[in-house]
């Protein structure tokens, strides 16, 4: 072998992504949700960390020369796709890792496969409109069952790395899918009593786990996607709430939940923090039991102010 042929042999080696020092897949994500099932598909295959830690906006993440730095030993780096994230394709460009560029196969998109919602139409992208996202909402991991296709799109991208171990990727795929299967089915059966309860969101968050659990979304705290409101919308707010008979005001985190107080004390009903992430309250330790936490604590507000729905889904 020639000096020329050595060279770009090794050339090819390095820009290749190698397992980790024991063989495993090492995996970055851009969120602990994903990391969570990130870890639940990989079993003792893979090594998995998250450049967020749960309870932050992902659209508001500021890249850092230290989550480059992650993604530099990273084999796959699992993100949510569309413009979720502005701030995944600095890292990406920062880590100089070629395998991790778009379109490579060590770049996992995890909306692959999702039915999407709220896709704008042409004119409608305008930055007037708030921080409208152009390819749809990207909270599709809030409605459980998108978590299993989130699942499987994260197996097929470590059968691709990791050949060897297809059957156990495939097994623990089949035992997510399952699970989650059942959760959903358990879920959907205690959220039936409250079936078209009307109710007000902070954030654009929640169409996804709305739809999924058969609630009825009548108003938003923000006048649009990322803007904060002013005393004349919570007015505004609270005149939709009243009209539709909402008393819960769900929000997350990283939002103002006096504001989301304010509205819900005076329609004299609730607001309440859900988990929009793994890690945004202590008890979403896993995927599972972020959406169980969502569930109880709606469920919870609802039963506080006397809530109920009619079988036509109007509320008395």
């Amino acid at each position: 072998m020639n000096h020329q042929t050595c060279l770009i042999a090794s050339l090819a080696l390095a820009a290749a992504p190698a397992l980790g020092a024991r063989g495993e897949v090492h995996i970055v994500t851009s969120t602990p949700t994903l990391a969570d099932i990130a870890r639940q598909v990989g079993g003792g295959h893979v090594s998995v960390e998250s450049v967020m830690k749960g309870p932050e906006n992902f659209h508001n993440i500021i890249a850092k020369p230290s989550h480059m730095m992650r993604l530099r030993k990273a084999d796959l780096f699992i993100h949510l796709g569309l413009d979720a994230e502005p701030w995944v394709p600095l890292i990406i460009r920062g880590s100089r890792q070629g395998h991790l560029y778009y379109g490579e196969p060590g770049n996992v998109d995890a909306s692959r496969g999702i039915a999407l919602k709220e896709v704008p139409a042409r004119g409608e992208l305008t930055r007037a409109e708030g921080d409208i996202h152009v390819f749809g909402n990207p909270h599709y991991h809030l409605d459980p069952l998108n978590g299993v296709i989130i699942a499987r799109t994260i197996a097929d991208a470590l059968i691709a790395a990791d050949s060897p171990h297809r059957d156990d990727y495939e097994k623990n795929f089949q035992d997510f899918a399952g699970r989650i299967d059942a959760l959903t089915t358990r879920l959907t059966e205690r959220m039936r009593a409250y079936q078209g309860t009307p109710i007000a969101v902070y954030h654009r968050s929640w169409p996804y786990f709305v739809d999924r659990f058969g609630l009825r979304q009548v108003a938003e705290v923000q006048p649009k996607p990322g803007i904060e409101p002013g005393p004349r919308h919570l007015s505004d707010c609270i005149e939709t709430m009243e009209r539709a008979g909402a008393r819960v005001v769900i929000t997350e985190t990283f939002n103002n939940i006096r504001n989301a107080e304010y509205v819900a004390e005076r329609v004299g009903g609730r607001a309440v923090v859900l988990a929009h992430e793994v890690g945004a309250v202590p008890e979403a330790t896993s995927y599972e039991a972020l959406v169980e936490y969502n569930v109880d604590a709606l469920i919870e507000a609802f039963q506080a102010i006397g809530a109920t729905a009619a079988p036509d889904g109007s509320t008395p």
